[in-house]
């Protein structure tokens, strides 16, 4: 079937380009949030298996959530869009509960300090949930173009690949010397927390200006008024959607590992390589290839359709992984005394990287190609309940990442313990970071692949799927 009679919706660059900024603006919170452990456990003094336990839990309590807020996204149609009011309600939830986390918390009385962490953090994920759950479902409004949909991955990767680095960098380089007590200081996740904060507020608006042109009822669907959503649609999207059931497998496997990786980081930096400021440095060297890398990845994409892409880029971070593990290039990494093993750690993580960037930053196109494959499944147009059925069972599984870290450090007896920087990782320590960073990453990667084998959405069955949705539009548009 010729992409030629298919009469696309497409997006201007421009609004693909600043919708983007809804992701990173969310990714603001969820960088601050990743350092939620340690921060946890060296600042507040609460035991890491403590803190690992009600991380996990909050986070099932995150994916519970998810299928309830989508169901209302898909109700929603009134004078402000259905979108925007979600994308600006949920950030203004999320930085004030960042704030109060790590600026507030820290100066309570030890006894309520857990009891407000807890009960600040469940309010914080229904704004979290509202936000990131209208990323996923506006792709589906914003483009459906299978030759534009990969250019939000250009734009997101580009983002986060700017903002990781750049936080690593504030985070363990630019902001410890300037307190007296680094990264154990209270007044420095205080002053995180501002900074963050607005940046994530500032992108936010952004994104509501890319997406206010598509935020229309006439992008909305296929034609039919007044479509009525239930919560037991869910059912049926599960049960048939094949499409959907494989990308999440892949997904959530990925991102079981790469949340635990990020967990892990600070300690890899700090007591592996026994420099935690390179971790912030490293990141932004890094980050012109990255971005290289992930043009390149993207432009294959938007060629042989994104899960060609998928697989391709998720086969090449794992050969990098198996690689890093193997050889283990971490003595004596300087990044002012240049050596082998510098050249060699610091070329395999960028590929590595390069490679996940453009696997993990094409998940949430696809989501809108399954959302549309629902579409031409069922007639049913339901992106905020598919997006956040995607959610539900990626947070679900990936919520066990700070469980597994909390419960590693238990098992050796670091569970209690602060983990000076700087103090080399032997035994156990050393083999529990190299899972988290290398072993667990590999596992899910094999996972991605092995589903992406009975994942549908090849480039030809997604000309076929807009093709018969705009022909079922044109028919709803003339009854």
């Amino acid at each position: 079937m010729s992409q030629q009679t298919t009469n696309y919706n497409r997006a201007k660059t421009w609004q693909i380009g600043l919708f983007a900024f809804n992701n990173t603006a969310t990714n603001v919170a969820m960088c601050l949030m990743g350092y939620l452990a340690f921060f946890s456990q060296n600042v507040l003094g609460i035991m890491a298996a403590v803190i690992g336990v009600i991380l996990t839990s909050m986070r099932i309590f995150d994916g519970i959530t998810d299928p309830i807020i989508g169901l209302f996204i898909d109700k929603t149609d009134g004078k402000f869009g259905k979108f925007r009011p979600f994308m600006l309600v949920g950030n203004i939830i999320i930085v004030t509960c960042m704030y109060l986390i790590f600026a507030v918390v820290p100066t309570l009385d030890n006894d309520i300090k857990l009891p407000v962490l807890i009960g600040v953090y469940i309010i914080y994920i229904f704004g979290y949930t509202f936000q990131t759950a209208c990323t996923k479902a506006a792709q589906a409004v914003l483009t459906n173009d299978p030759m534009q949909r990969p250019i939000f991955a250009i734009f997101d990767s580009i983002y986060n690949t700017i903002l990781f680095a750049v936080a690593g960098l504030i985070i363990t380089s630019i902001l410890p010397p300037k307190f007296e007590k680094g990264m154990l200081d209270p007044g420095l996740w205080k002053q995180v927390a501002i900074m963050f904060g607005g940046l994530s507020f500032f992108l936010t608006i952004l994104a509501m200006i890319g997406i206010w042109g598509k935020d229309r009822k006439e992008f909305f669907g296929v034609g039919k008024k007044d479509e009525q959503v239930k919560i037991k649609d869910y059912w049926p999207i599960i049960k048939g959607n094949r499409a959907i059931q494989m990308l999440v497998v892949a997904a959530s496997t990925d991102k079981l590992a790469g949340s635990l990786a990020q967990a892990a980081t600070i300690y890899f930096y700090g007591n592996v390589l026994l420099n935690v400021s390179l971790s912030g440095e490293i990141g932004a060297i890094m980050t012109p290839m990255t971005i290289l890398v992930t043009f390149i990845g993207v432009g294959y994409a938007r060629k042989m359709g994104q899960k060609k892409a998928f697989v391709v880029t998720t086969w090449g971070s794992m050969a990098m992984l198996i690689a890093l593990l193997i050889i283990q290039p971490f003595d004596n990494i300087s990044l002012t005394a240049l050596n082998f093993n510098t050249i060699l750690f610091m070329g395999l993580t960028l590929l590595q990287r390069g490679f996940m960037n453009v696997s993990g930053n094409m998940v949430i196109p696809m989501i809108a190609d399954c959302a549309d494959y629902e579409t031409y499944r069922s007639g049913k147009f339901v992106p905020g309940m598919m997006g956040t059925l995607f959610s539900f069972v990626d947070k679900l599984i990936s919520s066990f990442s700070s469980t597994l870290l909390g419960v590693g450090l238990a098992m050796i007896g670091l569970g209690n313990a602060i983990i000076e920087p700087g103090t080399a990782a032997t035994g156990s320590f050393f083999w529990l970071i190299m899972g988290c960073m290398y072993i667990v990453p590999i596992l899910g990667h094999l996972a991605s692949i092995i589903a992406m084998k009975f994942y549908p959405l090849t480039a030809e069955k997604m000309e076929e799927v807009q093709y018969e949705i705009e022909a079922l539009k044109n028919k709803n548009t003339v009854a």
